[in-house]
């Protein structure tokens, strides 16, 4: 294989909600720096990006613990986490943070580009747990209960933190909501689904096989075989792949770029990933360069892309 004219490596973003501890930068962050200083010695061009993650409930509900806005939460774990990383001696070539308005821009962009498609998302209403104390429709994490599959009392409205299960908010048995502690009650709402389930066929020919339609691509053959299991059991299983909401009704966040969806940001899951490329985005900004070559970055087949995440 020739060697790559750019190399772009990603960290795990992480929450900005907490300090760091050492199994943040064993995990993601020492070793991605190795790599990149590595690279770097051999006269590579080399990105080397990450940031704050800065929205989702895990923010808004550290920041009703604390009585502090969630402004206030981000702006004091960004400033912690970022000191922390330079004086560990982490070399980011940029540590960015998703409450920029850049990548606001970046991920309503995203958004819209596939909204106007016309067949990627569904619109959906259906009924999604409120609290009527608070006065709020309640996400994934502001809901626990007992999981369905192993009876863990806490598990969330997403995900069973015991069994590892995926879960929605109404498969949970004797739900609560985690603002005032009582049983929610269900009110209809709507949302935008991706339609995850009309990608299964590809993903799992090239998870398999290293190829799309038939054509070659980059195969992840150093992936562990329980990666590619994981992987295979999310695709084959009983259910297969779902549509994914990706939109939710919280009041912090990116607003959901249409007319229709006020009081509705874009799911955590959808804006933080797009973070990655927003921050490389203002790398070349800083360096006096063209935003939009972050492509020859992302998108360019002489370009090698690595993202530490665990």
């Amino acid at each position: 294989m020739a060697t790559p004219k750019r190399h772009l490596i990603t960290s795990a973003l992480p929450y900005a909600n907490g300090a760091l501890h050492l199994g943040h930068l064993a995990g993601a962050y020492l070793p991605a720096d190795i790599y990149a200083r590595y690279l770097r010695l051999l006269g590579r061009d080399v990105a080397f990006v990450c940031g704050s993650d800065e929205h989702g409930a895990a923010i808004t509900i550290r920041a009703k613990k604390e009585g502090r806005s969630p402004k206030d939460i981000i702006d004091t774990y960004h400033e912690l986490n970022k000191s922390s990383f330079q004086r560990l001696g982490i070399s980011f070539d940029i540590y960015h943070r998703t409450s920029a308005p850049l990548h606001h821009e970046t991920a309503q962009e995203f958004f819209r580009v596939l909204h106007e498609r016309g067949d990627q998302f569904e619109e959906r209403r259906s009924e999604q747990y409120y609290d009527e104390e608070y006065d709020q429709f309640l996400a994934d994490r502001y809901i626990v209960g007992t999981c369905p599959r192993c009876s863990y009392e806490e598990a969330y409205g997403d995900q069973c933190e015991n069994c590892g299960s995926d879960l929605s908010p109404t498969e949970l048995i004797d739900p609560r909501s985690t603002l005032s502690g009582h049983q929610p009650v269900l009110r209809p709402t709507t949302h935008w689904f991706f339609k995850l389930d009309e990608h299964a066929t590809w993903l799992r020919e090239w998870i398999v096989s290293g190829t799309v339609d038939g054509q070659p691509h980059h195969h992840p053959k150093e992936w562990k075989k329980h990666v590619v299991g994981q992987c295979l059991s999310w695709l084959d299983g009983e259910d297969g792949l779902q549509a994914r909401s990706i939109t939710r009704d919280l009041d912090w966040g990116i607003p959901v770029p249409l007319e229709r969806a006020e009081g509705k940001v874009l799911y955590v899951w959808f804006d933080a990933p797009i973070g990655y490329i927003s921050a490389t985005k203002q790398w070349l900004i800083d360096q006096g360069r063209d935003p939009e070559s972050w492509r020859d970055y992302w998108q360019s087949e002489d370009a090698d892309l690595v993202h530490f995440i665990g």
